[in-house]
């Protein structure tokens, strides 16, 4: 009976510690202090993807094991590309001297990316949007 009692005062104090994530959903107003929802596509099916540069620099993309690089201008939007969540669709984006850049995601369609690349952003290099085969969207 003793170990019963300490058991219930174990996941007690869990509960009171970790309140749920349907329990802090419940304190936001709709509309002024939810989160977005994350972005996600539907696993499995062909995606659109749109990449524009709004950045005052000419930048490179790459879709990885697809394309090379493609140049785009100050205000330019890609080629169409296209990737799914079979194949884990991955872009990559830099500015050739290394400038910081970041990538705005997000969706005008169900089945259609928008990526912007801004400048700015906390580290220099690289940047890449990944397409994960569960249809969730990661942004680095």
């Amino acid at each position: 009976m003793r170990k019963f009692r300490y058991g219930w005062m174990v996941l007690s104090a869990i509960a009171l510690l970790h309140p749920s994530q349907t329990l802090q959903a419940q304190t936001c107003t709709a509309g002024s202090s939810c989160p977005p929802p994350p972005l996600q596509v539907i696993p499995g099916q062909l995606v659109r993807v749109e990449v524009i540069n709004r950045t005052p620099i000419p930048i490179q993309i790459e879709q990885l094991y697809a394309t090379g690089p493609l140049a785009l201008g100050p205000g330019e939007i890609s080629p169409l590309l296209f990737g799914n969540t079979i194949r884990n669709f991955s872009l990559i984006f830099w500015e050739p001297t290394g400038r910081k850049l970041f990538a705005n995601v997000f969706q005008p369609e169900e089945q259609v990316l928008r990526i912007e690349i801004l400048p700015g952003g906390a580290i220099e290099g690289e940047g890449a949007v990944y397409l994960r085969n569960d249809g969730r969207i990661d942004v680095f």
